[in-house]
């Protein structure tokens, strides 16, 4: 009877011990599934801080690049409607025309700027709310690995799985932040494209007016005028263009 509860009492202490060793072991498996999962969050948040910050830049510098542009735009609209108010009073109709013309035109690029704007915002709503969700989501996901710890094997591999599908997401990220910058290229050269075409058009009608009184015997220069264009409207003809 004494050795029985002696043998009972060794199998106890045996199966105890196994019962520690086991559990450290998965203490020790948890530990190390903490560690990965803080490693990749750092990870995710270097390159989701990285690729906001070039974002951020790429778009100032498009801000800038819009703010010079459309200053350019008034101060030469302001040029041409000075000069064609003091030098072609005989020309009243068509120097209207021109200038109805260029302001469509302008207003046309002002709203082109609004879209552009109002795209970045969007872009940057988006990223933000990614963010938020994935946050939210490593955060569920690190309260119920530390809740199940007989569940670990299963909860390790549904942590693997969230971390290709975050690592996908960085790569959609990625592919469409050069999606963007290609289109923001894109826009900006039709831009470029377009202000050189209304110059050309204004130059034209310019020397239109200038044809139309030689066709009477006239010139600028017989009215006490002097021709507005000079060299400055040969050089814009002559520049090429890409086509958009």
């Amino acid at each position: 009877m004494q050795q029985q509860e002696n043998d009972e009492l060794s199998r106890a202490k045996i199966e105890a011990t196994q019962q520690r060793r086991r559990a450290d072991a998965l203490e020790e498996e948890l530990r190390l599934a903490k560690q990965q999962y803080v490693l990749v969050q750092t990870q995710l948040e270097q390159e989701e801080e990285c690729i906001t910050n070039k974002l951020i830049k790429r778009l100032d510098e498009l801000k800038k690049e819009k703010a010079q542009l459309v200053c350019e735009v008034e101060q030469e609209e302001e040029l041409v409607s000075a000069t064609l108010r003091t030098r072609l009073q005989t020309a009243n109709h068509e120097h209207e025309a021109v200038i109805h013309k260029l302001q469509v035109q302008l207003d046309q690029l002002r709203s082109e700027r609004n879209k552009l704007h109002a795209e970045k915002i969007e872009l940057e709503n988006q990223l933000e709310a990614e963010q938020e969700f994935i946050m939210n989501k490593l955060q569920k996901q690190l309260e119920k690995l530390g809740a199940e710890k007989k569940g670990l094997q299963r909860e390790t591999s549904e942590l693997q799985l969230q971390i290709k599908t975050l690592a996908q997401c960085v790569e959609r990220l990625n592919l469409e932040k050069v999606k963007l910058e290609q289109e923001l290229e894109v826009e900006e050269e039709k831009i470029t494209n377009r202000l050189q075409r209304q110059v050309e058009s204004l130059v034209g009608t310019l020397r239109g007016v200038e044809s139309a009184l030689a066709g009477r015997g006239l010139s600028l220069k017989d009215l006490g005028l002097s021709s507005p264009l000079g060299g400055w409207g040969d050089a814009y003809v002559s520049t090429p263009r890409r086509s958009p």
